[in-house]
């Protein structure tokens, strides 16, 4: 007897490997930038997985959207992001240095309801387009995980 249910991935068209799908999709945003200087900002926020529990799926993910939001006003209408889990985030900022970014981002406060979410901060500043995620990975992410 054939089995008459689909894939999962087929019916929804969801890729075998989203992490490459989203790896090339920064690569190409990087390479579309009309600037060879570039920010990337990565935002570690604290782990809220006790917060997720007791609120249900709901309200976590209205905590995940109001940190987007916080983080989107801080941008320009041309800047990326990126959210690759509950706890990073990631913007690509074109045409950019360190310092501007860093500015914008000085005196935020990730307030969620009554919540102040901590998080820490990192920049990678790129100078030309790069074919591979490899020194993102390095320099802002491996390094935090430890964390």
């Amino acid at each position: 007897m054939e089995s008459t249910v689909k894939p999962f991935a087929h019916k929804y068209k969801i890729s075998d490997d989203l992490f490459e799908e989203f790896s090339e999709q920064i690569i190409k945003d990087i390479r579309n930038s009309l600037s060879n200087e570039m920010v990337v900002t990565h935002f570690r926020f604290q782990d809220l997985y006790s917060y997720f529990k007791l609120l249900g799926e709901q309200r976590s993910g209205e905590i995940i959207r109001e940190l987007k939001s916080i983080i989107q006003a801080h941008l320009r209408p041309y800047d990326k992001l990126y959210v690759l889990d509950p706890r990073s985030i990631l913007t690509l900022s074109p045409d950019c240095k360190t310092e501007v970014v860093q500015a914008r981002f000085d005196e935020v406060v990730f307030q969620v309801n009554h919540l102040i979410v901590d998080y820490e901060i990192q920049f990678l500043e790129l100078g030309s387009p790069i074919d591979s995620l490899e020194p993102i990975w390095k320099e802002l992410l491996i390094s935090t995980k430890s964390t």
